[in-house]
């Protein structure tokens, strides 16, 4: 009988890192992410700026993009698609996602009939600079590694 493969996607606005379990017991390992990356944001602006309006004593504000939400926004998309591509495959059969809340928010709005299907938890909460050995702590709740 084949093992059934969790996928563990650990994500955050910049950074994803995929691990894999193949049931109890058998931890926790690495999975290459193909080059996955963040779309490069170019302008940052936490705030949108204010003038002076040309005529009377009002100042406006300037509606800009939120660039690093649709930085974020783009990159949950290229998870999704390369999540969509792996789960099609076969690659694996279960996906927990562990991201940061607003991440986790984006990618759940973006994903496919299939993985809502394949999903069996996930967590708020940014795990991605965690040792994959420490990993199997914050998972107990979920699953069995």
């Amino acid at each position: 009988m084949k093992p059934i493969k969790t996928w563990i996607v650990l994500a955050d606005a910049q950074t994803i890192r995929i691990a894999a379990n193949e049931g109890p017991g058998k931890g926790i390992y690495g999975v290459p992410n193909d080059g996955l990356a963040a779309p490069a944001v170019t302008e940052l602006s936490d705030a949108p700026g204010v003038m002076n309006a040309p005529v009377g004593p009002n100042r406006g504000g300037i509606n800009e993009p939120d660039l690093k939400a649709q930085a974020a926004a783009a990159f949950a998309e290229r998870i999704v698609t390369h999540l969509d591509h792996a789960l099609q495959s076969g690659q694996f059969q279960r996906l927990v996602l562990c991201a940061a809340p607003a991440m986790l928010g984006i990618l759940r709005q973006r994903l496919t009939g299939p993985l809502k299907h394949a999903l069996r938890a996930d967590i708020a909460k940014d795990l991605t600079h965690l040792p994959l050995n420490d990993l199997p702590a914050h998972l107990s709740d979920v699953m069995v590694v």
